[in-house]
């Protein structure tokens, strides 16, 4: 009996070996392991500020004067301008004090910014001197004479002279030609960014000039003699050339416009103040003179 229930337990486990085989050999087999490909590390990368072209020194810098470069973070030059919309705002319109040739990075001490110490000298030419004109809405052309534009100053004054033939009593005449406006107002940039005062078509109350230092006297001494008005010169035009100093402003020839040359009223006056009348009275014929 016991050799019975012994041979029927080793049946069992028989079967139930075969039953676990039979399952796991059932069983899918598993997915092979994916090792994943090392990834390539990216090195950082830093954007500045370049030259788009030659930028000569002396000139203001431009928006289309820049463009952004990209470079390795140990490639960065010290002083240089970190691209960004903040940046190139700040930079625009400032002076370059030297060439900068293209694709070369722009540093900081490459350029002097406007509202920086020195900036005004630094955008005169050499032996060229800042004058001021007082303008309003018609003396400054309405507002619309820009930093950078040429221009003439033209004196207009009366002549107060009682004397004096009523046609040659008002004169202008060119005491400026070719200037260089380098300010209006405050604002010394070519294009101004919206909302500030050029911008929003505010009327400007002095524009400031680049001339000679003989022509500076002129310019006070004419603000004192009458009515400066400051014209635009077309930037087509050629602008004339000094021998001696080419970028600035020069004196303008001696002609004047008198009253009448402008208005024909001034021509025919009623009165002639070159007539005389010579009128005889009494017997002795004595003549007197009546001028008209």
């Amino acid at each position: 009996m016991a050799v019975r229930i012994a041979l029927f337990l080793l049946i069992g486990l028989g079967l139930a070996g075969i039953a676990v085989t039979v399952v796991v050999g059932l069983r899918p087999a598993p997915a092979p392991v994916q090792i994943a490909a090392p990834q390539e590390v990216v090195a950082p990368k830093a954007q500045i500020l370049a030259s788009a072209r030659v930028i000569r020194g002396g000139t203001l810098l431009l928006p289309d004067d820049v463009v952004s470069k990209t470079v390795l973070p140990a490639e960065v030059p010290a002083g240089a301008w970190v691209d960004s919309l903040d940046t190139r705002a700040a930079i625009q319109g400032a002076m370059v004090r030297h060439q900068i040739e293209p694709g070369q990075p722009i540093l900081h001490d490459d350029v002097v910014r406007p509202g920086e110490r020195g900036f005004l000298a630094a955008v005169l030419s050499p032996g060229s001197r800042a004058a001021t004109i007082g303008v309003d809405a018609v003396s400054g052309t309405a507002g619309l004479i820009w930093p950078g534009d040429r221009v003439d100053v033209i004196l207009t004054q009366k002549i107060e002279d009682a004397t004096a033939p009523i046609g040659r009593r008002v004169v202008g005449e060119t005491v400026i030609q070719n200037a260089r406006v380098i300010a209006v107002d405050q604002h010394m940039t070519e294009g101004v960014a919206p909302g500030t005062a050029l911008s929003n078509n505010i009327v400007a109350r002095t524009v400031t000039i680049e001339v000679l230092a003989k022509e500076a006297e002129k310019v006070s001494v004419a603000a004192t003699l009458g009515h400066l008005a400051v014209v635009v010169r077309s930037a087509s035009e050629p602008a004339p050339v000094a021998e001696d100093h080419p970028v600035v402003a020069s004196a303008a020839s001696d002609s004047l416009v008198w009253s009448s040359d402008v208005s024909a009223a001034f021509r025919a006056s009623p009165r002639n103040p070159d007539t005389t009348i010579h009128l005889f009275t009494g017997p002795q014929a004595n003549a007197v003179e009546y001028h008209y």
